[in-house]
């Protein structure tokens, strides 16, 4: 077995490395470097047999200590490439090497042994079909009822102005996401653009005043969908299902696999489940090395 290279993102062929992310038998937009040069800006890569197997390492240092951390708006990461098993074994012996604490999402593809606990997100595997409940349906026909219509919005300026104006604010109030990963989230935005693999949906009125809004990333195999917002939840005016309704037929002939992008809570793993998400377990690899007594505060 070739030596594992641990490499700095800036060194890495690029095109190789995107390559073996594509060409994986579970192909996430996640792991792709136009994703990652936004979400973990110093990452590196662990490179097995010629970029046969990879692995992005989204690492990060404090008190001289590296760790492997899970970068915001980014879900499974892991091992890309036809792993065997011993090829994971001698992945985690280096990883352990390497980083006193990691706490990180595989991909569902790939599977480590030890040090590990489930992660549920909800997908449609188109192949497999998918189906609206009646809440879904209702919401729908209110929305249709209203005469609203989904506009794509095409230029970069409006997207950005749309995060920075709608998403933001929302981020920040209701989930306490910090400004400085807002930053990250335009880049995001601004890169998926660039590479042609960002939609941007919006639901609008007979006015054309926007209800909904929703972004989308993706590759020939998978679409995500990365955030968005109803912006009057209190009329629940079916704006935000009428959006999701056109994005999983949109893609519905151009990729694999539709990711709704989580479903931890209770509320919207229902509302993704009545637009015909199917529960999708990955793990979350966690190992602590840390000395004490920072082992027990990272507990």
């Amino acid at each position: 077995m070739e030596k594992i290279k641990i490499i700095s993102h800036t060194a890495l062929d690029l095109k190789k490395w995107d390559k073996a992310i594509l060409n994986s038998p579970f192909a996430l937009v996640f792991a792709q470097s136009f994703y990652l040069n936004a979400t973990a800006p110093n990452w590196k890569a662990l490179v097995l047999d010629n970029y046969k197997v990879v692995m992005p390492l989204t690492q990060a240092s404090k008190l001289n200590i590296k760790y492997l951390h899970q970068p915001p708006f980014t879900s499974q990461l892991g091992i890309y490439g036809n792993a065997t098993k011993k090829d994971i074994e001698y992945i985690e012996s280096v990883l352990r090497k390497n980083y006193k604490f990691i706490e990180i999402e595989q991909n569902a593809y790939s599977k480590f042994q030890n040090n590990v606990k489930d992660k549920v997100t909800y997908v449609i595997d188109y192949k497999k079909g998918y189906k609206f409940n009646d809440n879904t349906k209702r919401n729908i026909s209110k929305a249709n009822k209203l005469n609203y219509k989904i506009s794509e919005v095409m230029d970069l300026e409006s997207v950005l102005e749309l995060a920075k104006s709608k998403i933001f604010s929302w981020l920040q109030k209701e989930h306490k996401v910090p400004e400085a990963h807002c930053v990250l989230l335009l880049k995001l935005i601004t890169n998926a653009f660039e590479q042609k693999a960002l939609k941007c949906f919006v639901t609008v009125d007979e006015s054309g005043a926007p209800q909904a809004l929703g972004y989308f990333i993706f590759n020939n195999f998978h679409a995500v969908f990365l955030k968005g917002m109803s912006f009057n939840k209190k009329d629940n005016n079916g704006s935000m299902h009428l959006l999701m309704n056109y994005a999983v037929n949109y893609f519905e002939n151009k990729v694999s696999l539709f990711d709704f992008g989580g479903g931890a809570a209770a509320g919207i793993a229902t509302f993704y489940k009545g637009l015909g998400g199917r529960e999708l377990k990955y793990q979350v690899l966690k190992i602590n090395q840390l000395p004490w007594p920072l082992k027990l505060i990272k507990k």
